[in-house]
């Protein structure tokens, strides 16, 4: 019997909650994100009404204002959208024991042995879910229905807000031929860009291109592009509690090089990046490990512990600096470099996404906003003044 994968959307997720507290915040446009006066700040989410006057996610505050000048401008409230998430997770875990949840306000559900129970009906099952979430929360979510997590994820989109989208089995193709090409998860700004040069504006598009296209010039995974555009899902189910024993990332040069300099820089720009994927996983970490390789291929490597996790790159920085010091003391030129993060740990804190705008830890917070920038254009958009000498 072939899967059949729910993809539970929660529909504007931090308005709606806020709405539910107090509903006549429903009356205008909603901004989360800061106050009228909080000027510096972006859009943490908005409302149906306000999406409707163009306003988005990761919006600075101060053109959503321009928007939406009669809108409802407000903070996030402490602890309510970690409440509701879990109240959420609950309900589907009373239709389903096979819930693996994604972010705050979202979640995966493999039904296939218990849809026997709903006259193997996938929309009646989604159906009897809304309701129960609507009837005992009062927000919406909206449903996508298939045989894989990621055409699954594809499909929640398509019909918001409070929709369900049922892909049936051989229709995967069909539906994902016409969509555009930036609804496939992983497509990013940067990407879509070199796509879009050759002409690559939908699903349909990637098939008229060799696979080896793809990783010559576009630098994206080949395998995953053409599977996805012929209706072939393999995707995983995961959820963000399942442990992760370490992340790294690195880098071999074109040229072997010893200059103090430069290498500071990429192991900076190799910080910034690993760190940002520890956020998005939600993760801390407690070591952290420098590797090196010399122009011989010889690896060495040299780590450091902490009392403490964390997931902000300045705080690894300095340490980061010294153990790259202790590597060059052999006095050999370094072809590649790399960081690891090791000892994970769950972040609630960065789950919830609830302090973005509240003074708690400076760097949490600028980073926070930093991620939510980076993803909506690209990551060198921004650069610190230890990565100005970096070319992209």
């Amino acid at each position: 019997m072939d899967k059949i994968i729910f993809h539970i959307d929660m529909d504007a997720f931090f308005a709606s909650c806020e709405e539910t507290l107090n509903p006549k915040l429903k009356e205008k446009p909603l901004i989360v994100g800061g106050t009228k006066e909080d000027t510096r700040s972006i859009v943490s989410c908005p409302n149906y009404l306000a999406r409707a006057k163009g306003i988005r996610t990761a919006m600075p505050l101060s053109k959503a204002l321009l928007l939406a000048p009669d809108g409802n401008f407000i903070r996030g409230t402490r602890g309510l959208y970690s409440d509701f998430s879990k109240r959420v997770m609950e309900i589907l875990k009373n239709f389903c024991p096979e819930v693996y949840q994604a972010s705050i306000d979202e979640a995966y559900l493999d039904v296939t042995g218990i849809i026997y129970k709903y006259k193997n009906n996938p929309v009646l099952l989604a159906e009897k879910i809304k309701d129960e979430i609507k009837k005992t929360l009062n927000i919406t979510c909206s449903v996508g229905i298939s045989k894989g997590k990621t055409i699954s994820k594809i499909a929640s989109k398509q019909n918001k807000p409070d929709g369900i989208t049922y892909i049936r089995n051989g229709e995967e193709k069909e539906f994902l031929f016409p969509l555009p090409v930036q609804r496939i998860p992983g497509v990013g700004k940067a990407t879509l860009e070199k796509m879009n040069r050759y002409g690559i504006k939908t699903i349909g598009d990637i098939l008229k291109f060799d696979k080896s296209f793809f990783t010559n010039e576009i630098g994206f995974h080949s395998d995953y592009l053409y599977e996805l555009a012929s209706g072939i899902d393999k995707s995983e189910l995961h959820d963000y509690e399942d442990a992760r024993k370490s992340l790294s990332k690195e880098n071999t040069f074109n040229f072997d090089t010893d200059d103090i300099n430069f290498l500071t820089e990429e192991l900076y720009s190799l910080l910034e990046k690993t760190c940002n994927r520890l956020r998005k996983y939600s993760d801390e970490a407690k070591t952290l490990t420098v590797k090196v390789k010399y122009f011989d291929f010889t690896v060495n490597q040299k780590s450091h512990s902490y009392t403490k996790y964390s997931n902000n790159e300045q705080d690894f920085y300095e340490d980061a600096k010294i153990l790259l010091n202790k590597l060059m003391s052999k006095k050999k030129k370094i072809r590649l470099i790399g960081v690891k993060f090791s000892e994970l740990r769950c972040d609630t804190d960065i789950m919830t996404q609830e302090n973005l705008f509240i003074n708690e830890d400076k760097f949490k917070k600028l980073n926070l906003n930093l991620d939510k920038i980076r993803k909506k254009y690209s990551f060198n958009i921004i650069k610190f003044g230890k990565n100005f000498g970096k070319r992209n």
